[in-house]
């Protein structure tokens, strides 16, 4: 009767708050539901993570409980429906809020809760959450922090009927990474960031990072899921690791050349990562995260007496007496300096100069291009799509593909799997790039399938030569 009960209350939470779990399949046995590319807010009940599960033949192992009991219900809710197993382990990637509130639920459910050591520390028995301040009340019910069972300090290493999943702490207590060799898959957590800016939050050591990532990179492995963004293959490992190289380089040539924690977070832009999601809102702190770790690490210059030897202590004082004993030497006449050569600008430069590609609404897009006389582009993605990643990167990177855009288009992105297209439109696969006529709001063009440089820049060229042609679009 008892379980009735609890039962009966567990379907009333599970529609207090609905996030709408889709599954997607990553392979065989492996599952995961993506979170929203978006920062924590009441109307998505904190699902911006992505939460994963592995399915053993002695039941499920979940990477990641998500950020309430509600979530993880949902969760569980639509794993039973595939395969009614048990959850035998739940293993958090990390201590944040967002990765582990979903906890209560699965230990309820007797599942054994593994996590990082640093959990203990900056977690454990914490009521002052931060999604309490964030999220509706419906959102939270049965949401509270409970202890683990597992803290992983090294390596630990959880043996199934028909594989064995390798669990990897990282070098800041904090962080842990969860490896399955047989499926040639990594469940990075937070140590790799797809489609999005790397954060740095909680006083986190680049250092540390880099040699995490490296350590990483020696694993055989093909697929990548991160707590946000999308599957992935090794390329998010290097954009991670290019970020956090590059910024540690520029932040200490600031701090070799005397200048301060301001004068750097000015200077310092890597622009070659604008165009990642949240750049404007994290890549500043980064920078402040790695002035403050940084800013001591340099050797401190020594005071001269400890430079030179006794000899050239001797050289230097038979030299000051020499000066009272000889008449002055007139110095040569200083020839002029040499104008300095410019150097033409490199291609990084170059590319910096193209400005940022700015994403709006359908109706602020519809407005601006109708007054500016361009066309609105409208980018369709689905959430798993390797293709739509590769068309992104293409995107975001070619220098003439981001000068087309930016004179003649008006841009919207849309995600079908959370969003809805305008106009009644519908899309049979993704990536879609869609053509409109802002006066007449009249579809001019809806190509499936480009992903490639060649064809991407063949179809905006001919959207712009129609318009010029038909008038519509401004010289």
């Amino acid at each position: 009767m008892r379980y009735v009960i609890v039962f009966f209350f567990s379907s009333v939470y599970l529609f207090a708050f609905n996030y709408h779990l889709k599954p997607y399949k990553i392979s065989d046995g492996i599952h995961c539901f993506f979170g929203i590319p978006s920062q924590v807010s009441n109307l998505n009940g904190g699902n911006m993570i992505n939460s994963c599960y592995v399915e053993t033949r002695d039941g499920y192992v979940v990477i990641d409980s998500g950020p309430t009991y509600s979530y993880a219900q949902e969760a569980y809710a639509v794993m039973k429906k595939k395969n009614n197993l048990p959850v035998k382990y739940v293993i958090n990637t990390s201590w944040d809020e967002v990765h582990v509130l979903g906890n209560e639920f699965y230990k309820e459910m007797g599942a054994q809760l593994v996590g990082p050591k640093g959990y203990k520390k900056n977690i454990e028995g914490k009521d002052e959450l931060f999604l309490k301040k964030k999220l509706t009340q419906d959102a939270l019910i049965n949401t509270r922090v409970v202890s683990l069972d597992t803290y992983v300090e090294n390596e630990l290493k959880l043996k199934f009927t028909n594989m064995e999943i390798v669990i990897q702490s990282l070098r800041d207590d904090n962080h842990l990474y969860v490896y399955i060799e047989d499926k040639e898959i990594v469940f990075a957590g937070d140590l790799i960031f797809n489609n999005r800016i790397t954060p740095i939050k909680y006083t986190r050591s680049i250092t540390k990072w880099l040699k995490d990532i490296d350590k990483l990179s020696n694993l055989k492995w093909q697929d990548v899921i991160s707590s946000h963004g999308y599957m992935s293959r090794r390329s998010a490992l290097e954009n991670t690791k290019n970020y956090l190289a590059l910024l540690k380089k520029e932040v200490l040539a600031g701090i070799e050349d005397g200048l301060s924690k301001e004068e750097i977070i000015e200077k310092v832009k890597l622009l070659s990562f604008s165009e990642d999601r949240l750049y404007d809102i994290w890549h500043p702190r980064n920078v402040a995260s790695a002035y403050e770790e940084l800013k001591n690490s340099l050797p401190k210059k020594k005071d001269i007496t400890d430079e030179m030897s006794i000899i050239e202590s001797r050289m230097l004082i038979e030299l000051e007496k020499s000066k009272f004993k000889e008449p002055s030497v007139i110095p040569p006449k200083l020839e002029p300096q040499s104008k300095k050569i410019v150097e033409p600008l490199s291609h990084k430069q170059i590319e910096h100069k193209v400005p940022r590609l700015q994403y709006k609404s359908f109706e602020s897009a519809i407005n601006i291009a109708s007054e500016k006389k361009k066309i609105v582009l409208i980018k369709v993605r689905s959430t798993v799509c390797k293709y739509c990643d590769q068309l992104e990167r293409v995107i975001s990177k070619n220098i003439k593909v981001k000068k087309i855009l930016n004179k003649y288009f008006e841009l919207v992105e849309i995600n079908v799997d959370h969003e809805t297209l305008p106009m009644n439109l519908s899309v049979r696969s993704t990536p879609t790039l869609i053509f409109i006529e802002p006066s007449n709001q009249k579809v001019l063009m809806q190509l499936a399938g480009i992903r490639a440089l060649g064809e991407l820049l063949e179809v905006l060229n001919e959207a712009v030569v129609d318009g010029h042609n038909d008038g519509y679009l401004r010289p």
